[in-house]
């Protein structure tokens, strides 16, 4: 019985070692538990501890060598899943299918590839064409950062990429709050992945959203502009997002909080 808890104690050590390295740190704090200074595992320890997954054994203490019951070890493993990560990108693509034309008068037809959508106007000229993806602006409760957008297209003959505009938007009372973020008016042609980023990445809360408008020209009738891969990409943060609130038919607004997890030490 013994070994079978050596054992299990040895998983978790290693399953909760392997987390704090994939979630992008190890504490840089010490000194959390006065059993545990200058222990060799003392900032994962502590990294335990200052996400929550740890409240120690009491009378400030952790006891690092005791061994781990099957019940402790559920629980240290449902609080380590809660664990927002704290550093690398976070990216969402947006389908090439789900870009729209601007103003909807605009003579363009859409044909749908499983690579690209190549877009075509009637009538030579100018047109701007949008994407406005689902995008998740709150990770695990935190808020997160939009720092850039990568596009990806094909100019083809006869079309070219003349302007690009990345946009946030906050709606909580209606459909205004619209904010300018980025915009290049470079007149491009040939085909590329190019990456735009933002000089100062925006926090961006659960009543936000993030579009993306492109202008493109066509010298003749009926020339295709293939629109590819639109990533969205943002960086974590350790802003905790305002919870959703439930309004009523009476008016009133109920805020939703998290469950609880039985306790462990």
């Amino acid at each position: 019985m013994r070994r079978r808890f050596t054992v299990l104690l040895s998983v978790i050590v290693i399953a909760l070692t392997a987390a704090a390295f994939s979630i992008g740190r190890a504490s840089a704090s010490t000194g959390c538990f006065g059993d545990t200074n200058g222990h060799w595992a003392e900032t994962f320890i502590c990294w335990m501890k200052d996400n929550g997954i740890t409240t120690g054994t009491g009378g400030g203490n952790y006891s690092p060598n005791n061994n781990v019951t099957r019940a402790e070890m559920a629980v240290f493993l449902a609080r380590q899943a809660e664990v927002p990560p704290s550093t690398g990108d976070i990216v969402v693509s947006a389908g090439f299918a789900n870009w729209h034309p601007f103003n909807s008068t605009d003579p363009l037809s859409y044909a749908y590839f499983s690579s690209q959508t190549q877009v075509t106007r009637s009538s030579a000229g100018s047109s701007f064409l949008s994407v406005n993806p689902d995008l998740t602006t709150v990770l695990y409760g935190k808020s997160l950062k939009l720092k850039a957008v990568e596009f990806c297209y094909d100019t083809f003959a006869s079309t070219s990429l003349n302007y690009i505009e990345i946009n946030t938007y906050s709606h909580t009372s209606g459909s205004l709050g619209r904010n300018l973020r980025f915009s290049d008016s470079t007149s491009r042609t040939g085909n590329e992945c190019r990456l735009y980023t933002l000089s100062t990445p925006i926090v961006l809360t659960k009543n936000d959203g993030a579009n993306v408008f492109i202008q493109v020209n066509w010298s003749v009738a009926n020339a295709s502009f293939a629109i590819g891969r639109t990533s969205f990409i943002f960086e974590p943060t350790t802003l905790t997002a305002a919870a959703p609130v439930v309004t009523g038919d009476d008016g009133t607004g109920t805020t939703l909080s998290p469950s609880t997890v039985n306790t462990a030490p």
